[in-house]
């Protein structure tokens, strides 16, 4: 059974000693005034006291670009967000990318959402921070998501923000007229905010980890990549990065944007964009679905049916990222990486008639699309020198499906158990309410240390001797779990 761990506190220290430093990661000030107000290059932020933990603050909504919807600015790089008069309210969360909604029902977001939210325990100077880039397949994104609550790394001495991109169209077609890899570029403004204003938080500008799951975590591996992004960040978790998220040549996005615009009867221009009436673009929801069995789209994509997805554009991303994390771009960057076990199944749980080809299908697919090209990544970085820690998240959901199988453990599963929100209605919803919260504080545990001294606690991933965390009942290190898939893949 697992064993539990919890972060030592520093109660008795800091007594004795004020201003040391503590097993918490930050060092430790006079308890000021009022730790829900805080001024940053902006102006003033007037936060909130956490519901979920103690002596920590949360700040919402803190604005790091300008609106990206409006005529003046659509398609094109963000730039940073004005400053504002008087103290500004960041005591509710804010807006989202603008996105259809996921019933199908209409878009929502847009406006200033080009926002993050941050967590900070009272009182501490010089923390660890963590700066989590939501999933969503580049068309979705949604900082607010209860499950990303950053209260429980606020509470161990780590100060959390969770920030937007825009996805869709805005974030990542290539329009003539428009800039390019805009999502990307507002994760970059972004990061930059953070080393330009953490410290008002109690944050170390010099201790960035920047973590994300699924596009997030494929995305990762551009900054990683980006000459625009090197120095903003220390580290990088990247959970279940995609295949089918990964990147373009200027050649397949101008092509992108031929077959999607001509499905949507305009011209794949910035200002023809601009001029679609944004109630239409829930169209993009059907015919992104529509593009799997598109004769023309097939003939360039090779079976990789995203739309939304950065390029090589020559200046966000100089190279495909995956050859510039084999050329060393990520050498001086410490990294863990992993995925779920069976995450697949968060698309298709199989049962009845076909449940053994149903299982093969999905378990073919997890391995495709997920655990392959996240070993490949591991390869590439060890290969490149880079210090690598590898991971896998084995628990299996009794929750059933739609089918009336369990879920598994499938795509997305992990993310309560980072963040301990196992009892956020999402997570309820795929892990049930009985998910062992031993498990949760083992993870959530491992991501803090990993951000406060770089190791998160057992043999790193090499080439040879493929040392891998397995996080299930029982929590061990297998030296090569993914041996079986690799062989079957010919990848060996």
């Amino acid at each position: 059974m697992i064993q539990r761990r919890t972060l030592i506190r520093a109660a008795a220290a800091l007594s004795a000693a004020p201003a040391a430093l503590t097993l918490s990661g930050c060092a430790s000030t006079a308890q000021p005034s009022d730790p829900t107000r805080v001024r940053v290059a902006g102006g003033w932020l007037q936060g909130a006291r956490s519901e979920r933990a103690d002596k920590v603050v949360v700040f919402w909504n803190v604005p790091f670009g300008e609106n990206p919807y409006t005529a003046e600015r659509r398609f094109l790089a963000p730039v940073p967000a004005a400053p504002w008069e008087g103290v500004r309210d960041a005591t509710k969360p804010g807006s989202i990318p603008l996105q259809p909604a996921r019933d199908g029902k209409g878009m929502i977001g847009g406006g200033d959402a080009l926002v993050l939210n941050v967590w900070a325990p009272e009182g501490a100077q010089g923390c660890p921070v963590m700066v989590w880039i939501p999933g969503g397949g580049s068309t979705n994104c949604d900082n607010n998501d209860p499950r990303f609550d950053g209260s429980a790394f606020a509470r161990d001495g780590v100060v959390l923000v969770t920030l937007n991109y825009r996805v869709n169209v805005d974030g990542f077609l290539k329009l003539e007229g428009g800039d390019s890899d805009n999502g990307v570029r507002d994760m970059i403004l972004g990061l930059t905010w953070v080393r330009d204003n953490i410290a008002a938080f109690g944050g170390d500008p010099a201790r960035v980890t920047v973590f994300g799951q699924s596009a997030g975590g494929t995305h990762i591996t551009s900054l990683l990549a980006s000459p625009l992004a090197r120095g903003l960040f220390s580290q990088a978790i990247i959970q279940s990065p995609s295949a089918v998220a990964q990147w373009s040549t200027p050649a397949d996005a101008d092509h992108a944007a031929k077959v999607f615009s001509e499905k949507l009867g305009i011209a794949p221009t910035r200002a023809a964009f601009t001029a679609f009436p944004e109630a239409d673009l829930i169209a993009m929801r059907k015919i992104v679905g529509g593009l799997a069995q598109d004769e023309d789209w097939g003939r360039f994509s090779k079976g990789n049916t995203a739309v939304f997805k950065p390029y090589v554009d020559g200046e966000v991303l100089t190279a495909r990222p995956v050859d510039a994390i084999r050329a060393g771009a990520a050498a001086c960057v410490r990294v863990l990486a992993g995925c779920a076990r069976e995450e697949w199944r968060h698309y298709v749980v199989p049962s009845g008639a076909i449940e053994k080809l149903g299982e093969i299908f999905t378990r073919m697919q997890g391995d495709l699309i997920f655990r392959m090209p996240c070993n490949k990544l591991l390869e590439s970085l060890a290969a490149a020198g880079t210090p690598v820690w590898a991971y896998s998240f084995d628990r299996r959901s009794q929750v059933k499906g739609k089918s009336g199988a369990v879920i598994g453990a499938a795509h997305s599963c992990d993310v309560p158990y980072v963040f301990g929100t196992l009892d956020a209605p999402g997570s309820v919803a795929a892990n049930g309410a009985d998910a062992p919260q031993a498990l949760s504080d083992e993870m959530h545990a491992a991501w803090v240390r990993f951000a406060k001294t770089g190791n998160p606690g057992w043999a790193a991933f090499e080439t040879e001797k493929r040392f891998t965390r397995l996080f299930d009942e029982e929590v061990r290190t297998h030296s090569d779990p993914w041996a079986f898939e690799r062989r079957a893949m010919k990848l060996d």
